[in-house]
């Protein structure tokens, strides 16, 4: 038994005609259909004979994820989605999934989900690094387990993981930096607003984030102030009030961050000022959900930067599949695009979904 022409122009997303003129060299096939066929070979290291050899030996696989649980329109809704696209197209090989899922505001919900996870028998797991004392701890088992991990979201540097799929934090964070300084003056106030986060619980990915951030602003002469806001949109009111001073007291423009995907919860924040406040402030956020791209697109938000969470996942389950079906050994660290989104090319910005 083979893997089929069939099953191949499934994953790749083309016609079976198109693989076929693929594998035998033959007729036209455009570049990109070109790539995504010899892609999908390269990931399963196509040899019939060997896959065939595997269809056969009827062996399976499991893998734990460990995610946050999210709502609607999330940025972990896109990565879940990503993982959850690979493992149908995995199924054909005896692949299957169980989400450990956790309050991503709530350590100790973590912890519940990992033992939770630690008392069945899974082949691997996905992690997401949200705390990092924790997922250090619990990637120390796996080593003693010879369990392999995979990170998804921001990578741990000194750890005995797999491979790492995710955005470049320290990047992502120098990046937004430079683009709020064209925005704003070198000595004007700038406001980091942590939303449902006390500022020392902060993710592994936001405290990278924030320290590419700032070391930028350190290497190009920043004078002007942080201010280290805390949010909870569920009670507001403390917080609204440190807004409205700290722009009203500011003589120029004054510049706004959130170093995860919840920038929309700022723009709503910022929504109950006076207009003339709300024009004095500049907005950059993280990841193209669609209710941040409704901010960019009313002008709430300058710039939006986006790490392609479906893309991390779903790249991050095949990494995982591949290592143990076909002996693969991924790269170390895969970073995702960092793409930079503005009001006038987001609507052209088709690539942020599988």
């Amino acid at each position: 038994m083979n893997i089929r022409i069939i099953d191949i122009a499934r994953l790749a997303g083309v016609s079976t005609g198109t693989v076929d003129r693929v594998l035998h060299n033959r007729g036209r096939v455009s570049e990109e259909k070109r790539a995504k066929v010899e892609k999908v070979l390269k990931e399963i290291n196509y040899e019939p004979n060997m896959v065939a050899r595997f269809l056969a030996s009827k062996k399976s696989y499991k893998f734990a994820i460990l995610a946050p649980t999210y709502s609607a329109g999330d940025y972990w809704e896109l990565v879940c989605e990503g993982i959850n696209r690979a493992a149908d197209e995995l199924k054909k090989f005896n692949i299957s999934i169980e989400y450990f899922l956790f309050n991503q505001y709530d350590r100790f919900s973590f912890v519940n989900a990992t033992n939770a996870f630690k008392e069945k028998e899974f082949d691997g797991v996905l992690i997401a690094t949200l705390f990092g004392d924790y997922v250090i701890k619990l990637s120390k088992e796996l080593d003693a387990k010879g369990l392999p991990y995979i990170y998804i979201d921001s990578g741990i540097s000194g750890q005995k993981d797999l491979s790492y799929f995710g955005g470049d934090s320290f990047g992502s964070g120098t990046i937004a930096a430079k683009l709020l300084l064209s925005e704003i003056s070198l000595d004007a106030q700038i406001i980091i607003a942590h939303i449902r986060f006390r500022y020392r619980e902060i993710s592994v990915q936001m405290k990278t984030r924030e320290r590419g951030f700032m070391l930028y602003l350190d290497n190009h002469n920043f004078t002007g102030k942080i201010h280290h806001i805390e949010i909870n949109p569920d009670d507001y009111v403390k917080s609204l009030g440190e807004l409205e001073s700290i722009i009203r007291e500011s003589t120029g423009v004054v510049g706004g961050i959130v170093l995860n995907s919840r920038i929309y919860e700022l723009v709503t924040l910022l929504g109950k000022l006076d207009k003339s406040l709300q024009d004095k402030i500049k907005l950059i956020g993280h990841d193209a959900i669609d209710r941040n791209v409704r901010g960019l697109k009313d002008g709430q938000i300058s710039f939006i930067l986006s790490q392609r969470p479906d893309l991390q996942g779903y790249d991050a389950l095949k990494a995982m599949a591949n290592y143990f079906l076909f002996k693969q050994l991924p790269q170390k660290v895969n970073y995702m695009p960092i793409d930079i989104l503005i009001k006038e090319n987001v609507d052209y910005y088709t690539n942020y979904k599988l």
